[in-house]
């Protein structure tokens, strides 16, 4: 029949489900890059301004009967400071008053960018498995892991595959939406669930609630992708970002079994990268990060030079 693939975050404990046959998903575009981008600086449509509640915030400090919000600025920040872990308490607290919100809007930006990282992709342990898998590369599971997993006491040359399996029965979809609506205390919540849903109309709640929008750096023309292996600090850098996918695709794969369905597809099963904490951002961020690159490599060359010698057996065009 062919052997099958999914794509996996070991950290997240996710996956993409069942791929189908390399050759038929690997030259396609992938919801796994939008995964796998760093999630950048809240975008400005987040920033607010004060005077945004009916109530005056000198008028709520007066309030005799509101003991937190007779309180000084700096205590309401360290109540904040406190909930920073907990994205929908700190809304919450956020939103009793134009004052609150305004004293807590660079902890809400620190609060917001942690969930993004939560439900991101980005510097996970990344691997495309095959259901014919044997040995997973080494160091790839912890002890405590491979326990986890339902993998220990079993032969290293079979924990591929029943990585793959359990997965497909434990492992979650990446979600489609985190937007605070679905979260289930909400969902358990009628009357905190109606008034969230009322804030989550106006502006400038909306984008705090919702969270929608594009969480992915902003490219500028001069600018370009980069695919990094944060395990090896090695790096590929992509000119245009269509092909993004090939090139993940072209360094995570784990199988023993050459059976792929694709020209020259025994090349790819066993990735440089697979199981690796890989992460795609802009090379003008990575500058940012890494002033002094000598720890890192460049493996551009490399892997152009396999996905155009794919393309060619796939006689496909192909423009790195």
């Amino acid at each position: 029949m062919g052997q099958y693939w999914r794509i996996m975050n070991i950290d997240n404990e996710e996956s993409t489900g069942g791929l189908g046959k390399l050759g038929e998903f690997f030259w396609y575009s992938s919801q796994i890059i939008s995964y796998l981008k760093t999630p950048p600086v809240i975008p400005s449509s987040f920033h607010t301004s004060s005077g945004i509640f009916e109530e005056k915030s000198q008028k709520r400090k007066e309030d005799p009967t509101s003991i937190i919000l007779s309180l000084p600025n700096e205590l309401l920040l360290a109540i904040a400071e406190e909930l920073l872990e907990e994205y929908l308490d700190l809304i919450c607290f956020s939103l009793t008053c134009s004052c609150i919100w305004d004293v807590t809007e660079q902890v809400r930006y620190r609060s917001l960018y942690s969930r993004l990282k939560t439900s991101s992709w980005a510097g996970g342990r990344i691997i495309l498995l095959g259901d014919y898998a044997g040995a997973l590369p080494k160091g790839l599971l912890t002890d405590a892991e491979k326990k986890q997993f339902e993998l220990h006491g079993h032969d290293d040359d079979d924990l591929g595959a029943l990585l793959y399996y359990y997965a497909d029965e434990k492992f979650e979809r990446p979600p489609a939406n985190i937007s605070l609506l679905t979260d289930k205390r909400i969902q358990a919540n009628r009357i905190l669930r109606k008034e969230l849903l009322a804030y989550s109309h106006r502006e400038p709640f909306s984008p705090w609630i919702w969270l929608w929008g594009d969480f992915t750096p902003s490219r500028s023309p001069q600018d370009r992708w980069i695919v990094r292996n944060l395990t090896k600090q090695e790096y590929v850098i992509k000119t245009r970002s269509r092909n993004l996918t090939q090139i993940l695709y072209c360094l995570i794969g784990c199988s023993d079994d050459p059976s792929v369905s694709m020209r020259g597809g025994e090349l790819l099963i066993h990735g440089a990268w697979a199981g690796d904490r890989i992460d795609i951002t802009l090379v003008s961020f990575h500058k940012q990060e890494h002033e002094d690159e000598s720890g890192w490599t460049n493996i551009t060359a490399g892997v152009k030079k396999t996905l155009e010698e794919l393309a060619a057996r796939e006689m496909r065009e192909f423009e790195f």
